[in-house]
């Protein structure tokens, strides 16, 4: 099964609107196309974020979440995260080396200011948008 690590953004965003990729992204973690990969500082970011902006929300986020059952990596040591500051802000360079260390197929980020296709080419990780997971899946299914 493809193993597809989605940031903040997209689980954020996928809480927030009961339309759209990101939320999309989460119906098809939640029926089994793949498995949904997050960091604990993902879902640390998103609890915090969440509560402070939509804190009706979070039930619903809970609700996915335990619908889903993602794959919790846990924070990656600092030297990890180290490795990758010369390509992405340090705030996100966690979340990049978590998605690494996991061995995951793809990266979902909406944050295309930090995860840019220089950082996806030297990563050595297929970086996408939630639309473009989307419409990478093969019909039928």
């Amino acid at each position: 099964m493809r193993r597809v690590f989605a940031d903040s953004s997209i689980l954020i965003a996928g809480v927030g609107s009961r339309t759209g990729a990101s939320r999309a992204v989460l119906t098809m973690a939640e029926i089994g196309l793949f498995k949904l990969v997050i960091s604990q500082q993902v879902l640390d970011e998103c609890q915090r974020n969440i509560s402070k902006k939509l804190p009706a929300a979070l039930p619903i986020f809970a609700q996915l979440l335990a619908g889903i059952n993602p794959e919790i990596s846990p924070h990656p040591p600092q030297a990890e995260s180290d490795r990758w500051t010369n390509i992405i802000e340090a705030k996100d360079a966690p979340i990049l080396a978590a998605a690494v260390l996991a061995n995951i197929d793809r990266l979902l980020s909406l944050n295309t200011k930090d995860f840019t296709p220089k950082v996806a080419a030297q990563s050595d990780q297929k970086l996408d948008s939630a639309s473009g997971l989307h419409h990478d899946q093969p019909s039928g299914r």
